[in-house]
């Protein structure tokens, strides 16, 4: 046996070593890589940077808003730190980014200079995750309400396509974004509360801007319980929601039925 090889290792292994070279952790795969032109170090180093770049570019396509509230620089270091920090752990790179959020708040300086910035990656990615679901295709069958009466209402449960996904904040991020997509902006508080109710239909992914009073009553629909069972606040939202085919069905939930 030629002692000058190292000794043999598992691909697992091997790849565990690489990906922790990549990440800047303790790791001897330069032990492994056969002499060349280019000393091993400074091989692993050309991969690294490839690494970062290509994961970076993914969080880009991920969260353009984040990127144009913070500029290039800013993200590139947000970008670096998280991808240094998240290792990718399959080979499919379409769930990439889960928790940009919690990253941005865990990085203390830019959430106090930023403190609505968190909120904006989470709505990105509940954007980005309506956009890797199938297509919404129905419409409120609006024909189910004639011929109900008001003792009926309370009684009404309306059902929600099952890729609808419901976002808070406590800040104004949904126009910040919306702004963002359109490349139209104009001067508004960023302070006020927005919710929003997210739907990948035909054409795009749909965006409502709306209040938590919506969105609670989406996610009581979700529970699938009845109008009895919302507040004031949420049933003034039911004819906007109903309009914006935010549901997909309705059902009269007769008395005495479980």
């Amino acid at each position: 046996m030629d002692k000058s090889q190292p000794p043999s290792r598992s691909l697992h292994d091997l790849q565990k070593a690489f990906s922790d070279a990549l990440h800047y952790q303790e790791s001897d795969v330069t032990n492994q890589i056969v002499r060349g032109q280019f000393p091993a170090e400074q091989l692993i180093q050309i991969y690294r940077n490839n690494f970062i770049i290509s994961l970076s570019e993914i969080l880009e396509a991920t969260y353009p808003a984040i990127k144009a509230v913070v500029g290039d620089e800013c993200f590139s270091q947000l970008a670096r730190q998280y991808v240094l920090s998240h290792p990718l752990e399959q080979g499919d790179v379409s769930h990439y980014g889960a928790g940009l959020d919690d990253a941005i708040t865990q990085t203390t300086e830019l959430h106090q200079t930023v403190p609505y910035l968190a909120d904006l990656a989470a709505l990105e990615w509940c954007v980005d995750r309506a956009n890797h679901q199938p297509a919404i295709h129905s419409s409120f069958p609006f024909h189910k309400l004639q011929g109900l009466t008001e003792s009926d209402f309370s009684s009404l449960k309306f059902e929600v396509p099952h890729l609808t996904l419901c976002f808070d904040s406590s800040y104004a991020v949904v126009t910040l974004w919306q702004m963002v997509t359109n490349n139209n902006f104009e001067e508004f508080d960023i302070n006020q509360p927005e919710s929003a109710i997210i739907q990948h239909r035909a054409k795009q992914v749909f965006v409502m801007n709306t209040t938590s009073a919506a969105t609670a009553l989406v996610i009581l629909s979700q529970q699938q319980k009845t109008l009895g069972n919302a507040d004031d606040t949420m049933l003034a939202m039911l004819s906007e929601l109903v309009q914006q085919h935010i549901f997909s069905d309705v059902h009269c939930q007769l008395k005495g039925n479980k």
